[in-house]
């Protein structure tokens, strides 16, 4: 909606701050197919054993009530029964209930961290409203997600027919079987069913969750313009202007001036921003971020960089760009390569006319 106000396109990776405001209004990546398929991966695991034990229970709890059970049967009677049978096969069915929820919470943890957001519960006229919600009906991302779903169920559809046809001289005898042995059989092909499918489901689910990161990123960019207002908001924030302070001093006596040295080229705003930058072809697939600066920490850069002999370059776009983007070590985004190849490609050619003058 702001991207056709606007008339920008998102072209901006997402700042530190836009992630964090994204994160506390619940927009994370997050597969929820992840989930389905570590907890049907455990059920497969544990579920012989917690269904022998659930068996087991059921057995001793029959065989205990039914010699106390009275002559009058009265619905009062069937139910307080059923209750005493249902309670040991519960505490049996236990371990595997807790430990389903253990794995669903550690694998929420694992996908987003820890995140307590309230937004999505407020109320809004845009969740209620009709045209709003065929427009997400007929999304591209609910397509996706259509198109997914019915590829999964076409799938595990062939994994469980698959599955059954390779036991099923195994399912045909069961019947010929005691009882006990005929409940191991059947109980073992439902466990090769789930485990087939729980392992295929995972494999297609951590796939699911990289492209659920990839569609947040896309969703979250940035037009130049917020990007522009958020640098513009940060340089005047109190918080903002003490971290800096303290980043200087910090940079400064971590040897910032020995690796504005060895910088090729000091890319800069002119006065607002500067990025150091290096790039070795021999050693290096891109070129790296040495140190950057903002404000009072920028000019003394440029002083650095003066002293040293370092060239610098004006340029506002790129030096706020890279500024935004980078952290000192950091290599320059791909999106990036061309604006810094034309700076070291101009620095390269004015160092070669110096010296053949």
């Amino acid at each position: 909606m702001a991207e056709e106000q606007s008339g920008q396109e998102r072209t901006e990776e997402a700042t530190p701050r836009r992630k964090q405001e994204a994160r506390k209004k619940g927009t994370v990546a997050r597969s929820v197919d992840l989930n389905g398929a570590i907890g049907l991966l455990v059920v497969a695991m544990m579920g012989p054993q917690v269904a022998a034990g659930i068996a087991q229970a059921l057995l001793q709890a029959v065989g205990t009530n039914i010699a106390k059970m009275p002559r009058d049967i009265s619905p009062a009677t069937v139910i307080g029964q059923a209750q005493m049978m249902a309670s040991p096969a519960a505490m049996a069915a236990l371990p595997l209930a807790l430990c389903l929820c253990a794995v669903g919470l550690a694998s929420n943890f694992g996908q987003v961290g820890f995140v307590l957001s309230g937004e999505p519960l407020k109320p809004s006229f845009e969740k209620v409203n009709p045209f709003t919600g065929l427009k997400r009906m007929f999304s591209r991302r609910a397509v996706v997600e259509g198109l997914k779903a019915t590829a999964k169920l076409a799938l595990f559809s062939w994994i469980a027919i698959n599955a059954l046809q390779q036991d099923w001289d195994k399912l045909i005898g069961i019947g010929a079987l005691p009882p006990q042995a005929a409940a191991g059989v059947l109980g073992g092909v439902i466990h090769n069913i789930l485990l087939r499918i729980a392992i295929v489901w995972l494999v297609i689910s951590a796939g699911d969750y990289f492209f659920q990161r990839k569609e947040v990123d896309k969703q979250i960019k940035m037009t130049k313009a917020e990007l522009k207002r958020e640098m513009r908001e940060q340089e005047g924030s109190p918080e903002i202007k003490m971290a800096q302070h303290q980043r200087r001093r910090r940079l400064l006596k971590g040897g910032m001036v020995n690796k504005i040295k060895e910088a090729d080229v000091l890319v800069t705003n002119p006065t607002h921003f500067a990025v150091a930058l290096k790039y070795d072809r021999s050693k290096m697939h891109a070129p790296i971020v040495l140190a950057k600066g903002q404000d009072m920490l920028a000019l003394k850069m440029r002083e650095i960089a003066a002293d040293n002999r370092v060239p610098t370059v004006e340029n506002k776009p790129l030096a706020r760009a890279l500024y935004a983007q980078c952290e000192a070590g950091d290599y320059v985004p791909r999106d990036l390569f061309g604006p810094v190849a034309e700076v070291l490609a101009y620095v390269m050619k004015s160092t070669q006319r110096t010296r053949q003058r």
